[in-house]
């Protein structure tokens, strides 16, 4: 339809006409479908503008939107990865406890579901928990806490503690628990000021040394177990405990508490929780987002970056040798914004171009933290950014042979005790596989463009092979500098003794 538009291409207002029908227009437009007589002839219409049909449809619309999952009423934001879980099990198998659904069952677990109820009694004995209250806030807040787990049919056993609603509150209940009090035993943040900390070391007991030990003998698994993608328990349940404990005394926030579980495991935090601006989903939510840099590395809901490289070979980061036959010159950077956030600079009037790596350690445990934390970029990258992603695609890229790992640990940007050069070729080969397709931020995309130019001018190529021919290592720059100051400092020294003498004559 047309409107009429004024002299200001504006939409004259005047001119247009009201639609919206009222009561007896309504009944009108009724007797109109069914054909005037009350029939059934055009119940087909009724069904097009039933408001009910059509929120089944923006639900079922919403379910197969990846980038609308917050706005589904089951977002599930714990679940199985199956696809993944095929290749790489090992990184998502628990080592010592289940948490929530998913593993429920396992065999042979230090931590069984009958082991969790000692740690809900240490609760109801130091800090005053009131089951029935929390359990009854639970049951408030079921719903919500209930959409935080993906439905997965083929997992029969996972299906059924979420369906049954006591099974569901008595997992929620005891694995709530155990996170806490885990948190509790094995966090730097502490609990409490120093007299309640006398008091509680006073009354401990025979029941709690024996928690105590059994956590600190499997505190590095557990740990593990915390951060693996299929093994969370919803967030707001842990919280919502800590505030049914009123003789529980936190010098810090929850999440701060949770936090102070994985000081000592890298990469290292880049923000402490007290930034936090919202709520998060699960304890490697939390781990994720404080990891990752503040304001860096967040996409867009569009499709990724095209590169400006035509080359289809050189759309993987080039490889450390290459960038030193480039005049890329690699520095270790300060990790005060973390373990993953890289630098590239160079500049028109300079051959050389500058890359700073904050320094990345290798343990034994890395690669399924890293394949945990991409596997959650994966599935919610819209909102919570792509920096583990970015960064291991990165690093796939400079670490592709044996010289690179050497050349980077010579410079301090990649360290591993236990991995060998070519263990660490093939942990970030196998770990760039899970980035291949993956949406990656708009900061890699120009960091990529950035080296591009730097390796297409001419005189970075010749400065880059200038040094590498003249100077394959620091100490030959070391022997020419001694070789020049033995040959030209005497001389020079010669020189002025003479002017002095020739002075005093005179």
């Amino acid at each position: 339809m047309n409107f009429p538009v004024d002299m200001d291409g504006a939409i004259n207002r005047h001119h247009m006409i009201d639609i919206e029908p009222d009561s007896s227009m309504g009944a009108a437009t009724d007797d109109i479908i069914d054909g005037g007589d009350g029939g059934n002839e055009r119940k087909w219409l009724r069904k097009l503008t039933s408001a009910t049909v059509n929120t089944a449809v923006l639900r079922d619309l919403i379910s197969r939107t990846p980038m609308l999952w917050y706005l589904g009423e089951r977002s599930g934001t714990i679940f199985r990865p199956c696809a993944r879980r095929e290749r790489v099990e090992a990184l998502h198998a628990v080592r010592a406890v289940a948490i929530g659904p998913f593993h429920r069952g396992d065999p042979g677990l230090p931590f069984p579901e009958d082991a969790k109820l000692p740690f809900m009694r240490y609760l109801q004995d130091q800090c005053g928990l009131d089951v029935d209250g929390y359990v009854a806030a639970l049951c408030l807040e079921r719903d919500r806490l209930r959409d935080e787990f993906a439905d997965d049919d083929e997992y029969a056993a996972a299906a059924e503690t979420l369906d049954d609603e006591d099974r569901f509150l008595e997992m929620l209940l005891l694995d709530s628990c155990f996170v806490l009090v885990v948190s509790m035993m094995l966090s730097k943040a502490g609990t409490g000021d120093d007299a309640d900390s006398v008091a509680r070391a006073a009354s401990i007991s025979r029941d709690y040394f024996i928690l105590h030990m059994a956590v600190a003998q499997h505190a590095d698994d557990i740990k593990l177990d915390m951060l693996v993608l299929e093994n969370q328990v919803p967030f707001a349940a842990v919280k919502l405990l800590a505030a049914s404990c009123p003789g529980l005394k936190l010098r810090h926030s929850v999440e701060e508490l949770v936090l102070g579980c994985f000081d000592d495991i890298c990469p290292k935090r880049a923000r402490r929780a007290g930034e936090a601006g919202g709520d998060f989903h699960h304890v490697l939510h939390l781990f994720h987002w404080s990891r990752v840099p503040k304001d860096k590395y967040c996409v867009l809901s569009t499709p990724r970056k095209l590169l400006k490289i035509k080359k289809e070979s050189e759309r993987l980061f080039p490889c450390s040798m290459e960038l030193r036959r480039s005049a890329v010159w690699f520095r270790q950077a300060s990790s005060i914004c973390g373990d993953m956030d890289m630098w590239f600079w160079c500049h028109p009037a300079s051959p050389v171009a500058l890359m700073s790596v904050p320094c990345f350690h290798v343990h034994e445990y890395s690669a399924a933290v890293l394949h945990n934390l991409v596997a959650f970029e994966k599935h919610f990258y819209w909102a919570h950014g792509a920096c583990v992603t970015a960064h291991v695609a990165r690093m796939e890229g400079l670490v592709r042979c044996s010289q690179d790992a050497a050349m980077l640990r010579k410079r301090g940007v990649l360290a591993s005790t236990r991995r060998t050069d070519s263990e660490l070729v093939a942990l970030f080969r196998e770990l760039g596989e899970e980035t291949v397709g993956a949406r990656l931020p708009d900061e890699y995309g120009e960091m990529l463009d950035a080296v591009a130019r730097h390796r297409g001018r001419r005189v970075s190529g010749w400065c880059g092979g200038f040094v590498l021919h003249f100077f394959p290592s620091p100490w030959v720059a070391v022997s020419l500098a001694a070789a020049v100051a033995l040959i030209f400092v005497p001389s020079m020294l010669q020189t002025v003794y003479t002017m002095l003498s020739y002075i005093k004559q005179g």
